[in-house]
């Protein structure tokens, strides 16, 4: 996963500052996808260690985005 500040360009809170956690870890190979080491980077953190890393941006707004969820081991519980 990877994290950056940016602001948030859609949705009711688009033009706000926000934390973007890109998630890796995507078997799709979608077309349209911009984000192609999703394909095969990435490791697994502490939720500590994100809640920490989220923390040193100083921004209350944090976006999931990228990997696919239903292909990480825990959504098969």
């Amino acid at each position: 996963m990877k994290f950056f500040h940016s602001i948030q360009g859609e949705s009711s809170r688009a033009g706000e500052p926000c934390v973007f956690i890109r998630m890796t870890g995507c078997g799709l190979r979608c077309t349209y996808c911009d984000t192609e080491y999703a394909f095969y980077e990435g490791e697994d953190k502490a939720i500590e260690n994100i809640l920490s890393q989220i923390e040193t941006f100083g921004c209350k707004l944090v976006e999931l985005t990228g990997g696919e969820p239903l292909e990480q081991e825990e959504s098969i519980r």
